[in-house]
């Protein structure tokens, strides 16, 4: 019997764990559960740190988008304002010199993160939103304005060529044309002061008239200087309309009539066009100068 009781609490012990292996157990279990535990807490300390590290570079990032903008618009404002005194003064001048400033454009805009600067305001600050959007309108409009702007002198240098060379055709008029009739028409001529003066017969009315019309515009200090033609304005009124009006007189039966009046009408007529694409230039270029003026403005709306 005591044997028996010896044997089965032997085998008990041995197929049951002692208290130390109990205490392992539950020690294990702790260790895992603070395990688990802490590496939460390290792992949501280190997303907070994360977290406000970028929310950190966030604000550097916006802040530095920021006084990108504000330095480009400084130095845009300042190539502006002079863009815009060289416009004013050549829309004046009305002549073919017209200075271009380089730094009128808005290229900065593609190193410009636009994100930040709406992040930077605040999507409730309706006013300065609406200030952003109108001046971002104004500078991509900037896109192409130095080639357009230099495109638009071009072209009207080359109307205007084209136009003035038909123009010249004036000389014919006070020279060429009138020495060749001369030679055909005239009788004789005098010699006054070194200067050959022709005379005509006393019918060849075409001649006479062309010949006093000629020497009046040679007399008139407003029209001609001592080296060559002063204003165009006048030389048309003056010289080449009337001698429009008189040569019709004579038309058809006069050919020389015919001819002169030719040659007159397409110098009034260049004079005409050179008019033309000179107005509609300049009108164009009024155009920039007020693009140029409404950038300048919402500029300074903006950075004030």
């Amino acid at each position: 019997m005591h044997s028996l009781f010896n044997f089965q609490f032997g085998d008990f012990a041995e197929t049951n764990p002692n208290w130390f292996d109990w205490f392992s157990l539950v020690a294990s279990f702790f260790i895992s559960i603070l395990s688990v535990v802490g590496g939460f807490l390290i792992a949501t300390e280190i997303y907070k740190r994360g977290r406000k590290d970028k929310e950190k570079e966030e604000r550097e990032l916006q802040a530095s988008e920021v006084r990108l903008l504000k330095n480009s618009l400084s130095q845009l404002k300042a190539a502006v304002e002079n863009q815009i005194e060289n416009l004013e003064r050549y829309i004046a001048d009305r002549n073919f010199s017209l200075q271009f400033n380089s730094g009128v454009h808005a290229d900065f805009l593609h190193f410009v993160n636009i994100r930040y600067l709406y992040k930077d305001i605040g999507i409730d600050n309706k006013v300065q939103i609406n200030k952003l959007n109108k001046l971002l309108s104004s500078l991509y409009e900037l896109g192409d304005f130095r080639v357009s702007l230099r495109d638009e002198l071009r072209s009207y240098m080359g109307k205007y060529n084209f136009h003035e060379e038909k123009f010249y055709s004036y000389r014919k008029l006070l020279y060429t044309k009138y020495f060749e009739f001369c030679n055909q028409r005239g009788k004789d001529f005098i010699l006054e002061n070194g200067i050959k003066r022709w005379r005509f017969s006393d019918d060849d009315h075409f001649m006479i008239n062309y010949t006093e019309t000629r020497n009046k515009i040679f007399n008139d200090n407003e029209v001609m200087a001592k080296n060559g033609l002063k204003d165009r304005d006048r030389l048309v009124e003056r010289f080449v309309i009337p001698l429009i009006n008189n040569s019709a007189d004579f038309i058809p039966e006069d050919y020389n009539a015919i001819e002169l009046t030719d040659i007159a009408n397409e110098v009034n007529s260049a004079y005409i066009d050179m008019e033309h694409v000179t107005n509609s230039h300049f009108e164009v270029m009024k155009s920039y100068l007020g693009n140029l003026q409404d950038v300048k403005a919402k500029i300074d709306e903006f950075l004030n």
